[in-house]
């Protein structure tokens, strides 16, 4: 764990607030915001986002939030019903900190444009979604929300505690280490927070950084604290350099190396960890592969009055595809009769022009 020294932070703090003071008429409210800065040693080979749990909420009570869910019935257009379902549930348990419902339809309609999804971003600090739908997220929203680390964070709406579940996602903060640069930012306080909560918010983020990030505590050579528009105070420096920094190595899928059977003449056997059986003959490159197959599904059994329904739907989709066909056909041939008659017609013609006897030539 990185060792720091919780007066130096305390001073560093002080000096922070106060030079947010002397810039307290700016009407950016991102600057509000304290962030704690992490600069590595080595890059990790893979982007990992850190969820940190804080003593003390880092929103201001003014903060608004917008929640994402998931629609009650999607094959209705309508998403009214969805809006007032959850905000229903939300009074009776006595939720008051969302401010906006958006059901995943609603933000497939009606946010679609690019100027809807930028001003969706930029309406509101924090963004929940359900855990049901947080997977097909990325695709809609985008950039707008991804690029600027507003991505929203997964709650559990199914929760028996929901107020706690909402709480804990909206107090919470995440560090997002990327595999493209050194550099991280973590939010841990705000402005209107006293000086021994933002000081205790940074231990517990140092303690819970230095834990989990790629390479462990030895990698992190810089922490700094700043605001959105201040510059950052540094209240830890470390020595050493990439040299002294291990990151984990990805595992390589094991080798399975074929060991003779005694029951097949001529033959190995490899046995893979997830239970398959592959005989390899010799003089064969093929194997003969035994999987564990899933049990097959029961047919349905005959009689039934389901299965009756079916066999005659079958039979009238079928016997529709005849009559359609059919149709088609004597169309076509409708078509070719005034094509036909025309032909006839000009062999009628050419007939009759080669029977006639030739003219004459007059001698004078």
């Amino acid at each position: 764990m990185c060792d720091l020294d919780r007066s130096k932070v305390l001073v560093a703090v002080g000096a922070l607030v106060q030079l947010g003071a002397e810039k307290k008429e700016s009407i950016i409210p991102d600057a509000e915001y304290v962030h704690l800065q992490i600069v590595l040693k080595k890059i990790p080979q893979k982007d990992v986002t850190l969820k940190l749990k804080l003593p003390h909420s880092i929103r201001p009570v003014t903060s608004e939030v917008c929640l994402f869910v998931k629609d009650l019935d999607k094959f209705d257009r309508e998403y009214e019903s969805t809006i007032h379902h959850f905000k229903d549930l939300f009074s009776k348990k006595g939720i008051s900190s969302i401010t906006e419902v958006i059901p995943l339809k609603s933000l497939k309609m009606e946010y679609k444009p690019y100027n809807a999804k930028l001003n969706l971003s930029n309406s509101y600090d924090v963004f929940l979604a359900d855990s049901r739908i947080i997977r097909l997220l990325p695709t809609v929203l985008g950039k707008h929300f991804y690029g600027k680390r507003k991505s929203p964070i997964q709650v559990n709406l199914q929760a028996k505690d929901l107020a706690k579940e909402i709480e804990s996602a909206i107090n919470s903060s995440r560090c997002p280490i990327s595999s493209k640069g050194s550099s991280s930012r973590a939010t841990v306080g705000n402005m209107d927070m006293s000086h021994a909560e933002i000081v205790q918010n940074i231990l517990a983020a140092v303690s819970q950084i230095a834990a989990s990030v790629p390479g462990g505590a030895v990698n992190i050579r810089q922490l700094s604290i700043k605001t959105g528009l201040s510059m950052s105070i540094p209240i830890y420096m470390a020595e050493g350099g990439p040299q002294d920094v291990t990151l984990p190595i990805k595992e390589k899928r094991a080798v399975v190396e074929a060991e003779e059977i005694s029951t097949i003449l001529e033959a190995k056997v490899k046995v893979y960890p997830d239970g398959r059986i592959a005989i390899i003959r010799d003089g064969d490159d093929k194997t003969d592969t035994k999987k564990r197959h899933r049990p097959s599904v029961q047919p349905k059994k005959k009689g039934t009055q389901r299965h009756t329904s079916m066999m005659q739907r079958r039979k009238k989709t079928t016997q529709h595809r005849k009559n359609t066909t059919q149709q088609r056909k004597s169309a076509t041939q409708q078509r070719k009769k005034p094509v036909q008659q025309r032909k006839s017609t000009t062999q009628k013609r050419k007939t009759a022009t080669s029977l006639k006897p030739a003219k004459r030539q007059r001698t004078k």
